[in-house]
């Protein structure tokens, strides 16, 4: 696994592909997916 900076990491047991099928962790054999949290974007009202 790549290391970096972020300290929140997100962890699935599945993702969804852009087809629409799901790919199960296990499907390739691992335990889960991991990925970086994206941060949410502000909103400036005016």
């Amino acid at each position: 696994m790549v290391k970096c900076d972020q300290t929140d990491m997100v962890f699935t047991a599945y993702i969804t592909l852009r087809n629409g099928n799901r790919l199960y962790a296990k499907q390739v054999g691992k335990k889960v997916f991991c990925f970086p949290r994206k941060e949410a974007k502000e909103k400036n009202d005016k």
